[in-house]
């Protein structure tokens, strides 16, 4: 058969069987041929999707990787800081009266106020405060003497090794020259464990 000879208006879709050969192959192939390409691009189309999204992974994967490289490459100078900071901390704590410390305050600060010739009126431990990381101990101190004995008491509280705070200042006329002081010292003790 000739494909000259072909009537493509004779061809009915209903009576394929009766199609001639070549005819027959050349439909079957080109059937074939639009499967495979339909299949292919869907099968396709969802790779495309796939390979999009693990690109966009890949492009979040390596920023991440570079954040996590710096902070790497950083580490030995945090680890540094973090043990200057350590050793800054421990060494701020020492100021900190131990517990064995904080009854002779109060008799440093009395040996204070008579050594710059102060009359103490009342000195004594108040109602401890506790905190998250320290217990605050305030000491009411009530002292008599003039404006720069006063003066000189407080710069010489100020002086001491340890962290005391003076607050809640008043004072008043006593007599010609005299004041009378009242104040709250405050100092604090660690909840830790003592640091040597």
């Amino acid at each position: 058969m000739n494909w000259q000879e072909l009537n493509l208006s004779e061809l009915d879709i209903e009576h394929i069987g009766q199609w001639p050969g070549p005819v027959r192959a050349f439909t079957i192939v080109l059937a074939c041929l639009l499967l495979a390409g339909a299949g292919w691009q869907f099968m396709l189309s969802s790779s495309q999707a796939q390979l999009e999204q693990a690109r966009a992974q890949e492009g979040n994967l390596k920023r991440m990787f570079e954040t996590k490289s710096a902070q790497a490459a950083a580490l030995p100078a945090y680890e540094k800081q973090l043990n200057a900071l350590q050793a800054r901390l421990e060494n701020e704590l020492r100021k900190l009266p131990s517990q064995l410390e904080v009854a002779g305050l109060l008799d440093d600060i009395s040996f204070i106020a008579t050594g710059n010739g102060l009359r103490i009126e009342r000195i004594n431990w108040e109602t401890e405060q506790p905190g998250p990381f320290s217990t605050e101990l305030p000491m009411r101190i009530i002292v008599s003497g003039n404006y720069h004995q006063l003066g000189r008491f407080v710069a010489d509280v100020a002086a001491l090794p340890r962290i005391v705070i003076l607050d809640s200042f008043s004072l008043s006329q006593k007599g010609n020259e005299q004041l009378s002081m009242s104040m709250l010292a405050k100092t604090y003790k660690y909840n830790g464990q003592e640091v040597q």
